[in-house]
């Protein structure tokens, strides 16, 4: 390995580094008043090194977020193409149930950055970055809810967008009020198993039928 890169490796550790410190500080309270001086000192460096990775906070506010969502993604594509609709819809849910129980870490910056007065607050090219992982996962499971709705699994008379929001909706809702600490799971697979049913309940009749959630589900698995 030459010169080059090994100060390339250097400079992307030293970079995971300061990363690692930032997330750390930011389980705080009061998260959003840590400086970057305090993240210097966390990660043991100089602050101009810092800024020599990150121009200001909330790029490495940005840079959290879009690691978060990389490997949200990469979960999503290990998902088997070989599984039907049905199966790929449910691995999709519990993946994104999983994933995010498993970073709370991450939830107040993952809400904070998806805000759009942030993203008008941080470089062109981060913006661009979050753009296109956006792009991703609306292709992903707009992809996903075609191909139900051209199998008649879903119905026709309602939009890919309307059917996605109450899904979305019911999905992220659910991951809020565990993030939030408003609900303790004592079983966290059982929640997922429900959430899972209700949104697959909700896309195929065009809601969330709460009542009928659990003899509409055992339909789509017959």
């Amino acid at each position: 390995m030459g010169i080059p890169e090994r100060k390339e490796r250097e400079f992307q550790r030293r970079e995971q580094e300061i990363l690692d410190a930032a997330l750390f500080l930011f389980k705080r309270e009061d998260w959003q008043s840590v400086t970057i001086e305090e993240i210097a000192q966390s990660a043991e460096i100089g602050k101009g090194t810092v800024y020599k990775h990150f121009p200001s906070k909330e790029d490495i506010y940005a840079r959290l977020a879009l690691d978060f969502n990389r490997r949200l993604l990469e979960r999503l594509r290990a998902i088997s193409p070989a599984l039907d609709v049905m199966g790929r819809l449910r691995a999709v849910i519990r993946a994104f149930w999983d994933f995010h129980l498993e970073s709370q870490d991450y939830h107040r910056l993952v809400q904070y950055c998806s805000r759009e007065d942030f993203r008008l607050n941080i470089s062109e090219e981060t913006r661009g970055m979050i753009r296109s992982l956006d792009e991703e996962f609306n292709t992903l499971v707009t992809s996903l809810v075609q191909e139900g709705t051209a199998q008649g699994l879903f119905p026709r008379d309602k939009s890919i967008e309307v059917l996605l929001f109450g899904a979305q909706a019911a999905l992220f809702g659910a991951i809020q009020l565990v993030w939030s600490g408003c609900h303790r799971l004592a079983n966290p697979g059982d929640y997922r198993e429900e959430i899972t049913d209700f949104i697959i309940a909700g896309l195929m009749h065009g809601h969330a039928g709460i009542g009928h959630t659990v003899s509409i589900t055992q339909q789509a698995t017959d």
